[in-house]
């Protein structure tokens, strides 16, 4: 296929044949309902026998299938025509076209729907012409394959067998299998499962901005999780999906059904540059809620909650403390900008009663999942914005320091400017200059009565024994190699550690949970919030441990 071939494509006329497909679907099902109603379910209710019944029970089968039979095959139609729309506009818009020599590109106002006037992919004919070479090539193979399937839809006029249940239903299965996926050509065209965020946004870049808006519209489950497109497209996919699963939620979990209600909730109530960056259904379910535009703030904070955290608390507790987080940031950012989100992008390990013998908690599993989302999550952040890169900080509070730390450990540069540590049972690190940010950048905050802060090395995962330590809190275990040593490694607040500790309420001793979750409020809350803010010289400091 060359250029002129795809640029003469009509999608819009095969989208349009869908259309029709689909009409005749809906007016087929309304058919065979009434079908099923007034003649064959009351033919099997009648008690009718005899002669006449053994010929007619038979030909009443056969006709229902053949109305199956043909909402089926319409159905197959329907959705092989409205993929090769998708595909051939998607190619279309991600093909440039031929440049003149000397003619210079034309340029485009900054929006998420057009190219951003200062690219950070290399301009230049190599690039539009590897481009060109990859949409055309997207394009002939969409079109060899929708021609094998109308083909294979097909064949049933030619041999006969057209309007057969059985036939239809084989077919079906085969077109929908894994070598034939109905869903394959469109997912070949956009950028596959781990494509690192800035090759996503060149990728977004290079397409054209209706086909950008028609993609988004169409097929917002693909567009909503890609990390390193805009956040106002990411946000409009997502609510799209949103929408979707909560007008047929069935399948979906209760506590993941609670939690998408949580954040429509939230959505609704504001403010109006709230914005959801991710959603996932999946699992025990995923979001990110963002108050501020990330694109467009001076100073981003991502928070990540840890253990016992559910979706509903996205739209609930967690939002609550990144929307303070927020207010707090901006009332010492000097005027600057600040957007801040709960990113809850892992299946956070659950937790009755705040209980350091958990296995579930001592396990590093989910952590090192999340900590490469995490890392994507944030390298998008980057890739995405059309101007120069924000001033972000990565807070980590309880199992969520580990991801945090992880994930830190693991960039291949610094996952964000600044890092703060918050009722940490380690980071994976033992000290802070592990951390990618430098030792200077680190904050931690620890409360003499959060029990998750004085976890012992070794507790949960090998079973020891919990003996000794602070009133109602073991500080050492059967095992443990050293004084400060938790479950993942140093403590954050010890000397050793090398980060700056910051000041924090000390807790109350006989509520364990109320002194762990304490850290979005009072003192602990505004010292975060100066250094989400970029003045970590207004920071009230701590002594080590």
């Amino acid at each position: 296929m060359d250029h002129a071939t795809l640029l003469a494509a009509d999608p819009p006329r095969l989208a349009a044949a869908a259309d029709a497909c689909a009409r005749l679907v809906d007016a087929l099902e309304s058919h065979h309902a009434d079908w099923a109603r007034d003649t064959a379910d009351r033919l099997t209710a009648s008690g009718w026998y005899g002669a006449a019944a053994d010929l007619a029970v038979p030909a009443v089968r056969r006709a229902t299938g053949r109305l199956e039979a043909a909402a089926l095959e319409l159905s197959l139609l329907r959705d092989v025509l409205r993929e090769a729309a998708d595909v051939f506009r998607l190619a279309q818009a991600s093909c440039p076209a031929p440049r003149l020599p000397g003619l210079p590109a034309a340029a485009a106002p900054d929006s998420p729907w057009t190219a951003p006037s200062a690219p950070t992919e290399p301009a230049g004919a190599d690039g539009e012409d590897a481009r060109r070479a990859a949409a055309l090539a997207e394009a002939d193979h969409a079109d060899r394959t929708t021609a094998e399937r109308l083909a294979r839809l097909t064949a049933s006029l030619r041999d006969g067998h057209a309007l057969a249940a059985g036939r239809a239903a084989a077919l079906a299965f085969r077109l929908a299998s894994r070598t034939d996926g109905l869903g394959s050509l469109l997912a070949a065209a956009l950028p596959a499962p781990g494509t690192p965020p800035d090759r996503v946004a060149a990728w977004w870049r290079g397409l054209d901005p209706a086909g950008r808006r028609e993609l988004a519209d169409a097929h917002p489950e693909l567009i909503g999780r890609l990390d390193g497109l805009p956040a106002a497209v990411r946000d409009r996919a997502n609510r799209l999906v949103l929408d979707r699963l909560l007008a047929r939620p069935d399948g979906l979990s209760g506590p993941v059904l609670a939690g998408l209600r949580s954040i429509r909730e939230r959505l609704a109530a504001g403010p109006a540059d709230v914005l959801l960056l991710d959603l996932d259904p999946t699992g025990r379910g995923r979001g990110v809620l963002s108050f501020g535009d990330p694109d467009l703030a001076d100073h981003v904070a991502v928070y990540v909650p840890g253990f016992g955290t559910e979706l509903a608390a996205v739209g609930r507790g967690d939002a609550d403390r990144a929307q303070r987080l927020r207010a707090a940031g901006e009332r010492c950012a000097d005027g600057r900008t600040v957007a801040a989100m709960v990113w809850l992008g892992y299946d956070a390990p659950p937790n009755e009663g705040l209980d350091p013998r958990s296995a579930q908690v001592a396990d590093d599993g989910r952590a090192r999942a999340g900590a490469a989302a995490y890392g994507r999550f944030l390298d998008g952040l980057r890739a995405a914005r059309p101007g120069g890169a924000a001033h972000v900080t990565a807070v980590g509070h309880s199992y969520g320091s580990l991801v945090v730390g992880l994930a830190a450990g693991a960039a291949r540069g610094p996952l964000a400017d600044e890092v703060v540590l918050v009722g940490s049972p380690g980071v994976g690190a033992d000290r802070a200059d592990r951390l990618g940010v430098g030792a200077g950048h680190v904050h931690v905050g620890a409360a003499e009565y959060d029990p998750v802060s004085h976890l012992p090395s070794g507790a949960g995962a090998a079973g020891g024994l919990l003996v000794g330590g602070l009133p109602g809190l073991a500080v050492h275990a059967v095992g443990a190699t050293g004084p400060h040593e938790l479950w993942f490694g140093e403590d954050p607040a010890s000397a050793g550690f090398g980060a700056h500790r910051f000041h924090v309420a000390p807790g109350d001793p006989g509520h364990a949970f109320a002194s762990h979750s304490a850290y979005f409020e009072g003192e602990s809350l505004d010292n975060i919030a100066h250094v989400v803010a970029g003045r970590p010289d207004l920071v009230t400091p701590d002594r080590p441990r």
